[in-house]
């Protein structure tokens, strides 16, 4: 459980940085608001990644459904952050869920194949 933990805060916290860096991005060049969503899709993506790679390096085994659960983690976190601070409307669920999926079971198979 504790590896879910620390594995989820680290990838939250690229997501949080990505997101940080994204909206700097789009001040400084004054990008149309439309990509915002894109953008703020790749932090999550990035971040599902980097959580499946952690996860996956701790456990060594079970790439896929390690990375699939620190995914899911992540999607729930975007959920509850949605409910706290807007609202939850389901437009872009399934992109998110595609994306999270991937790129969280991506993540988990690098993590669990990488020798260092």
């Amino acid at each position: 459980m504790s590896t879910y933990i620390l594995s989820t805060a680290v990838g939250s916290g690229v997501s949080v940085i990505l997101l940080l860096s994204f909206a700097a991005l789009m001040y400084a060049f004054t990008l149309p608001l439309y990509f915002s969503g894109y953008l703020a899709l790749v932090a999550l993506g990035a971040g599902c990644i980097v959580s499946g790679i952690v996860a996956g390096r701790i456990k060594k085994r079970c790439g896929l459904k390690v990375g699939f659960r620190c995914g899911v983690i992540m999607l729930a976190l975007c959920a509850v952050g949605a409910l706290i601070f807007g609202k939850l409307d389901g437009s872009a669920a399934l992109v998110k869920t595609i994306t999270v999926v991937i790129t969280g079971c991506c993540g988990g198979v690098i993590g669990v194949n990488r020798k260092r």
